[in-house]
């Protein structure tokens, strides 16, 4: 065992030590509370509604998938920056970025992987898309917008459409609350970050309005010789400006809107494979765009729920060496309108929807534009064929008008559920998936693809239990994905250049476990690991199956909350992961080093309008990569947050 292995098993036992610790001291402390902690904890776990799951209001347990509910309390605790941050701290997520907190590099973007699954994510707000080519980007929504993020794993294209490969999130945002109005300015600091955040909440409309400042790193990736890069990057001070309001315009419709406007610069010197500099430099600076917008319509009566949307993002990046625009600029927007109808027959409930979507990309550097557009109908009809057995059948059929090739789509899915009593359940989940390629793929890689790049496709298997007893919650699940198609990168031996291909078939079989103890009204704490085996067979390379993301993940989270103090303690750790080829021609493929991340959050609430809030980052300053390629994770840091309520 290495020292950082060592290192890594040390500070789970010593963390799951603390656990029981704080076990055996709430125990001694408890008592007369009992019955009150039992109380609160009705809000909690499994008793949580899940609507995206089956676009049904359940709760947790009575969902036949694995689900996991991040509520706003969630993201103030445990001081997640944005929803990136808040959904790569779940077990079942192996996202990846170009820097902390899901940073994105231009079009090389930061994605959100639910089990092993590049690019088969897909990311809504209030129902609205925010995927656009394949990749969902989430920089552009303020956390203290968020009212909770539902996570549903496996397939969902059966009634969300192309992308839901490994799963769906749904970021839900705050509404507006009857007879509140209230102003609160906030101010953190810290020594990467800063932000200024203002934040308007009436009876009818919030305004949320902040600006972010990254500190600028002269080394941010892992460069060397046998290492990943033979570049030495450098990122430069970066900032975003923000803009969200929510407006609820009557008792069934409402309005949202989120504006970014973002700016980054990234250099670097490469550097020959014997450790030589050469003449080589690189100097690049993204602007980014975004604007989202939705009107959703939720129908007190008539079981009616419809949702249009826009997303638009623009990216305009130049190369201060060149002295040129780069060529990968773009500009790429998407519209969504979606209706279903929900009809209650006794303890059974049928949906009948249709969705309509297009998305569209403009590339400067081909002088060419492409849209694609889809048209759906779906219906899910949900069965109690016994006081103890659910089962719930589920098909959508999409037809696509693509630049390259038409498409005509049946997604099915079969769900079904048994509870052997109110608090413990059994299901079982088999769903197909289908994802597209990238718009602009149809014209940027003809080249390399003159046949056209087919669709991604494949099924997904799972079974699992959860069970709730007085203070305890469980989940299980074994899954098994099987996809064909998988979209990926090769290189090109005469320019070197990298283009998008299918390179082969992808699979993965996995068990996930989550435990939950309530200890008492104040202590309560989370335990959590996963083993898969995701692999991707690429018949080009001639190598069969090869591992293409980490196999095991762990967590360990303490939240506390009495009187004026909250706190959150939070371990996340992910390793066997995927191989990398160094950059030296004579090293040899290699795991991707483990990742464990320690952060830990404190909160005081002073009276009824001032709060401080205090966050330790990756406390044991650890190495993290970000993702293959070599990127890294902020070392330790710290964010230091003044509020006021006026």
């Amino acid at each position: 065992m290495t020292r950082e292995k060592k290192l890594t098993a040390a500070v789970c036992m010593t963390l799951a030590g603390m656990s029981f610790a704080g076990i055996v001291h709430a125990a001694e402390q408890t008592g007369a509370a009992e019955s009150t902690a039992i109380a609160e904890e009705d809000t909690h776990a499994l008793n949580e509604t899940v609507v995206t799951a089956q676009r049904r209001v359940k709760r947790d347990l009575d969902t036949p998938a694995t689900t996991t509910i991040i509520t706003a309390k969630d993201i103030e605790k445990a001081g997640y920056r944005n929803v990136f941050e808040a959904i790569d701290q779940q077990i079942g997520s192996t996202s990846t970025s170009y820097g902390e907190a899901g940073q994105d590099f231009g079009f090389s973007a930061g994605r959100l992987n639910l089990r092993g699954y590049d690019r088969g994510t897909l990311v809504m707000v209030n129902g609205v898309s925010m995927n656009l080519k394949n990749y969902p980007s989430t920089e552009n929504i303020p956390a203290s917008m968020v009212e909770r993020i539902e996570i549903v794993k496996g397939a969902a294209s059966t009634l969300y459409g192309a992308e839901a490969m490994g799963g769906v999130v749904n970021i839900i945002l705050k509404q507006p609350k009857e007879g509140e109005t209230k102003f609160t300015l906030s101010q953190t600091v810290g020594n990467q970050f800063k932000k200024s955040e203002a934040t308007y909440a009436g009876n009818r409309v919030i305004i949320d309005v902040s600006r972010e400042w990254m500190k600028d790193r002269p080394h941010s990736n892992d460069f060397g010789v046998g290492r990943v890069s033979l570049i030495d990057w450098w990122v430069g001070r970066g900032k975003r400006s923000r803009v969200g309001i929510i407006a609820k315009l009557t008792d069934e419709l409402s309005l949202n809107y989120n504006y970014m406007e973002g700016d980054i610069t990234r250099g670097g010197k490469k550097y020959l494979p014997s450790g030589a500099p050469s003449a080589t430099r690189y100097d690049y600076r993204f602007n980014d765009f975004r604007h989202t917008a939705s009107l959703v319509y939720q129908g007190r009566e008539n079981g009616i729920h419809a949702v249009l949307g826009y997303n638009y993002r623009k990216v305009d990046g130049y190369d201060f060496v060149s002295n040129r625009r780069l060529d990968s600029n773009a500009t790429l927007n998407g519209q969504v309108f979606d209706v279903q109808k929900n009809w209650r027959m006794g303890k059974d409930s049928l949906i009948f929807g249709y969705s309509y979507q297009r998305e569209a990309a403009d590339v400067p550097r081909y002088n060419r534009s492409a849209a694609r557009m889809s048209n759906s109908l779906y219906t899910s009809y949900s069965k109690q064929l016994m006081p103890k057995l659910n089962v719930t059948l589920g098909l959508r059929g999409e037809i696509i008008n693509d630049p390259v090739k038409d498409q005509r789509i049946l997604l099915p899915q079969f769900q079904t559920e048994y509870m052997f009593d109110r608090n413990t359940a059994w299901y079982v989940n088999i769903g197909r998936a289908f994802q597209m390629p990238t718009v602009d793929d149809s014209f940027r890689y003809t080249t390399f693809n003159p046949a056209g790049l087919k669709p991604e496709s494949g099924w997904t298997y799972e079974t699992g239990v959860k069970v709730r007893r007085s203070r305890d919650t469980w989940k299980v699940a074994v899954y098994r994905m099987s996809m064909a198609n998988k979209m990926g990168w090769r290189q090109d031996p005469v320019t070197m250049n990298y283009y998008a291909t299918n390179v082969g078939d992808f699979r993965n079989t996995g068990l996930e476990v989550e435990y939950t103890r309530n200890i008492n009204g104040a202590w309560r704490y989370t335990l959590g690991g996963a083993v898969s085996n995701p692999q991707i067979k690429d018949p080009s390379n001639g190598r069969g199956w090869i591992q293409d993301a980490g196999r095991v993940e762990g967590l360990i989270r303490i939240d506390y909350e009495k009187a004026k103090w909250q706190g959150n303690l939070n371990l996340k750790y992910l390793g066997d992961r995927e191989y990398y080829k160094p950059n030296s021609s004579s090293g040899t493929p290699q795991d991707t080093p483990d990742k464990l991340q320690l952060n830990m959050n404190v909160i005081y609430t002073a009276g009824r309008s001032d709060t401080l809030t205090f966050g330790l980052y990756n406390l044991l300053n650890r190495r993290n990569y970000s993702n293959r390629y070599g990127n890294l994770d902020l070392p330790r840091n710290f964010r230091l947050t003044y509020s006021h309520v006026f």
